[in-house]
């Protein structure tokens, strides 16, 4: 939760895409609507202030097409563009 309202009750939530337990992180993952990164930046550091024992890791668009390259997978044209 980032926010509640006076009952207790969420107002604002932020739940990342991934958890890797082998590496205690959580990944956010935004690739298709490039128009809501800052949204979700700003939720990914009300969290890590709220919760500083919490890692996040966000990984933009050109972070995926760079992995996709680099392990040769063939999804380039689908994020690429």
């Amino acid at each position: 939760m980032l926010a509640w309202r006076p009952d207790g009750s969420p107002l604002q939530a932020f739940r990342p895409d991934f958890y890797l337990p082998e590496h205690g992180i959580f990944l956010e993952l935004t690739t298709l609507r490039q128009d809501l990164v800052t949204v979700k930046n700003r939720k990914v550091r009300q969290l890590t202030e709220l919760y500083p024992d919490v890692q996040v890791k966000m990984l933009y668009r050109r972070d995926i097409v760079a992995l996709i390259a680099k392990y040769r997978l063939d999804a380039t044209s689908r994020l690429a563009g």
